[in-house]
């Protein structure tokens, strides 16, 4: 099940074409500190309706990073330079957690590049608050838990030795993965290994955290200039209805999805319900 890679111009990259092309073309971009792996459910579903590139965001996995200071700017202008270089042309963008940040910068930066997003677990409004204000943390406590657990997992490096120990104990992923999921028990140990893998690092993570201080979300939003879909998990305390209800005033909101049972990570968790939110057509 482990995804097929190829390393470009210092990008870690799988790609996958349908049986019958279709015309379209899907962007997945994962989230802080993470890999391709995190596609490993939901790309090959993708990739049977349509043209799916996956990629380690520039600077992490087994991606090189940017020329220069590694910045939301940075890597968003390396990642449109290579689907440049791929050929990749108007496309949907998928983007997870903090990945949906580089997203919306590729498609402010290319209109041509970008049609539409879709925003999974990305859209934390609170949580890029939190960062500015750390005293609302007395306010929000789950919140400030989460957040915490995020930025630590990002930083851990794992490899797939270390994930597939974690991935085949039920109380080790219960331990390691219970802010991220609803059932932790209950995951597939194959999907969740492979999502692990590569993960971590940082020198990475904490230059996305200070740059997370000066960012504006709804900025990002409103520049993107293409239709966004929006999909979180019932549970996760990044991405909340009010954070949604945020997003609609700044941005050209088509869709919305909430999964039921399901936290931050609803790729790996509900990997199939997402798959026939991205694949269905507006």
């Amino acid at each position: 099940m482990t995804l097929p890679y190829d390393i470009r111009n210092g990008i870690c990259y799988a790609e996958i074409q349908p049986a019958s092309p279709s015309g379209r073309t899907f962007l997945l971009l994962h989230g802080l500190g993470g890999s391709l792996g995190f596609w490993t459910a939901v790309a090959p579903a993708i990739g049977d309706a349509a043209r799916t590139i996956v990629i380690d965001v520039p600077g992490f996995a087994r991606s090189a990073p940017p020329p220069g200071p590694t910045t939301l700017d940075s890597v968003a202008e390396a990642t449109v330079a290579f689907c440049h270089e791929i050929d990749v042309k108007s496309c949907t963008v998928v983007a997870h957690s903090l990945g949906g940040l580089i997203g919306l910068a590729v498609a402010a930066k290319d209109p041509d590049l970008c049609e539409r997003i879709v925003l999974v677990d990305a859209t934390p409004v609170s949580a890029i608050g939190l960062v500015r204000h750390p005293w609302r943390a007395l306010r929000v406590p789950s919140l400030a838990v989460t957040f915490v657990a995020q930025f630590l997992a990002g930083i851990v490096p794992l490899r797939p030795r270390t994930a597939r120990l974690i991935a085949r104990s039920r109380v080790l992923r219960k331990l390691a993965l219970w802010p991220f999921v609803e059932r932790p028990a209950a995951l597939d140990p194959t999907v969740t290994a492979d999502a692990l893998s590569y993960t971590g690092g940082v020198a990475a993570v904490f230059r996305v955290l200070r740059q997370s201080r000066s960012l504006d979300l709804t900025a990002l939003l409103a520049g993107a200039g293409v239709p966004v879909d929006l999909v979180r998990g019932e549970n996760d305390r990044m991405n909340t209805a009010t954070d949604f209800a945020i997003v609609r005033t700044h941005a050209d909101v088509r869709r919305e999805l909430v999964i039921k049972q399901c936290k931050h990570w609803p790729l790996i968790e509900a990997p199939e319900v997402l798959v026939d939110f991205i694949l269905a057509e507006e």
